[in-house]
């Protein structure tokens, strides 16, 4: 449905898990000393220990969510709180809540009055994902590159129903599919694979860049392939 838009959509999302540096480490720098033998000054040296702070449950859940905005076409706005959890290794499992409020500007022609109709829709729904960061395997910057699964229902109400009769043309449906003024029930299930990159800007704050493609697109779909999520974090 929103494949013929144009969107441009920006994401933030709070977690403390999109860090490169361990969060559960500090460094401990000591003070460098001078010979009471020497006038002499010598030269500082620097000794780096890692205190590693104790895992428990808590310190593996992350929260956040994002805030998205489209404009084209389609016009809206969306807004997701989830959750993760650490299980295995960097292997995290997140759960989220999606509400989408969207603007269809001339989606439908009329045929009797000959001009384009708009309507509004609410989308309520929810995502499962898996991802995995590549921290165990890498060191520096290859690293911060993760792979990201994920699956979504998205469930939204149209003031029009489909009807062979009616006055109403779905202008982006090439089978030019007729409807009239009620309601009809649209669900849909989203498939996506693919990959991303945090970038730290500091020790808490990080850039997250997510591209994905639908494995299950269609016309209803909001998405247009391939997906993109660009987001700005602040760790906990």
């Amino acid at each position: 449905m929103l494949r013929h838009s144009l969107m441009l959509l920006f994401i933030l999302s709070l977690s403390w898990t999109g860090l490169s540096q361990d969060p559960d480490s500090i460094t401990i720098i000591p003070m460098a000393t001078v010979g009471s033998d020497t006038m002499q000054p010598v030269k500082k040296a620097v000794m780096k220990t890692r205190i590693q702070r104790p895992d428990n449950f808590w310190r593996r859940i992350a929260v956040g969510g994002n805030i998205g905005f489209q404009f084209g076409t389609v016009t809206g706005f969306n807004i997701s709180p989830e959750a993760r959890i650490r299980t295995v290794d960097q292997l995290y499992i997140g759960v989220g809540f999606i509400y989408q409020y969207f603007r269809f500007s001339d989606y439908f022609w009329d045929t009797i009055d000959k001009e384009y109709v708009s309507y509004t829709s609410n989308t309520f729904g929810g995502r499962i994902y898996l991802r995995y960061y590549l921290r165990s395997l890498f060191d520096g910057w290859a690293g911060n590159f993760f792979a990201h699964t994920e699956y979504e229902y998205l469930h939204y109400v149209i003031p029009f129903e489909r009807d062979p009769n009616g006055r109403y043309e779905d202008v982006y449906d090439y089978t030019r599919q007729t409807y009239s003024k009620g309601k009809e029930l649209i669900d849909i299930h989203s498939v996506f694979v693919g990959g991303g990159y945090t970038q730290p800007i500091s020790n808490r704050v990080f850039i997250d860049f997510l591209i994905m493609v639908n494995l299950n697109d269609s016309p209803h779909s909001p998405y247009t392939n391939p997906v993109f999520r660009l987001g700005v974090g602040v760790g906990l």
